[in-house]
């Protein structure tokens, strides 16, 4: 059974689990009294509904220990088994003072705190909102923590992803490709005669340079492919099950973009920008393996970069 109306996690959203109905509404009792909302399970198993259904909506779970079917350490075990679950605060109610045991098995389980019933109500209503500032700092900390993990993998400048976050890629690329004994394509990028931006008009335009390089090539990509930003002013593009004449017709269509947007820049000039790349593609012939596939790009981009620039080359075997 659910009961009580849903709240966002923000608002302080309590799961209350207990067989018995005077418990639970005396317990959503005291909770409304501090504006907190809730939802009510009426079973081991209903808690568990509710709680998968979404756990970003709930804060908090007060959890009877005594039910019938699945009791409270039942709930808790499965929660402790659910990594999106095992984050939510528990707090259990326990029918005797003096049962140490169930105190102890609460704490092993990882309760933040335990009630005896009949419990106080202003004693409940602290521990709860103690149990959910908890949660509120956790969450905070995880999307911190999250922030760091992204900004670690994400080039600052271009929102592309960097070099870590190529390699990793590259990897899943590489498994992708065998998996499906479909070829990729991996191009190096450079831009022609940057060095001559940063020169003449400052590094503020070389960066909106970088900038609008980045963003056309994020635009004329296919979902699937990915780019990243190498280093300085070249990139990377991995063409998820291309060969060479998909890799080539890649680089013209943002040659085309590029040709057609002139990067703009603050004091009204404008200039186009041209680049050069270097193509080699894992295939079949190759098992699909990345080793030396980046270094043979790299070398093909030499090639282009001598043959007088903004232009293609292929790498030697592919």
């Amino acid at each position: 059974m659910i009961a009580g109306p849903s709240a966002d996690a923000s608002a302080g959203n309590v799961l209350v689990v207990d067989d018995d109905e005077d418990t639970r509404r005396l317990v959503v009792r005291w909770l409304a009294r501090s504006r907190l909302s809730s939802v009510e399970a009426d079973s081991g198993g209903a808690a568990l509904e509710i709680l998968r259904r979404d756990p970003s909506k709930i804060d908090l779970v007060v959890l009877d220990v005594m039910m019938p079917g699945l009791g409270g350490f039942d709930v808790m075990k499965a929660m402790q088994a659910d990594p999106s679950l095992k984050v939510i605060p528990v707090i259990f109610l326990t029918a005797h003072a003096d049962d140490e045991a169930a105190i102890v098995t609460s704490a092993s389980l990882g309760a933040i705190d335990h009630l005896t019933k009949p419990f106080s109500g202003p004693i409940l209503v602290a521990k709860v909102l103690r149990g959910i500032q908890q949660r509120v700092v956790q969450r905070e900390l995880e999307r911190k923590l999250a922030d760091a993990e992204k900004r670690a993998r994400i080039d600052l400048l271009t929102q592309l992803g960097n070099r870590q976050l190529f390699y990793e890629r590259l990897r899943d690329e590489s498994a992708f490709a065998r998996r499906h004994r479909t070829p990729f394509c991996l191009a190096m990028l450079d831009i022609d005669h940057f060095k001559d931006v940063n020169d003449t008009l400052g590094h503020e335009a070389g960066d909106m340079a970088l900038k609008h390089f980045a963003k056309l090539v994020s635009a004329t990509i296919r979902q699937g492919d990915a780019a990243f930003r190498y280093g300085g002013e070249e990139f990377v593009v991995l063409l998820r099950s291309s060969d060479v004449s998909a890799g080539l017709a890649a680089m013209e269509r943002l040659r085309a973009a590029l040709q057609l947007l002139p990067v703009k820049f603050r004091d009204g000039s404008s200039r186009s920008i041209t680049f050069s790349s270097g193509l080699a593609v894992a295939d079949e012939s190759n098992d699909f393996m990345t080793d030396g596939l980046l270094s043979r790009a790299d070398e093909a981009l030499y090639r282009a970069k001598e043959g007088g620039r903004n232009r293609d080359e292929v790498a030697n075997g592919r």
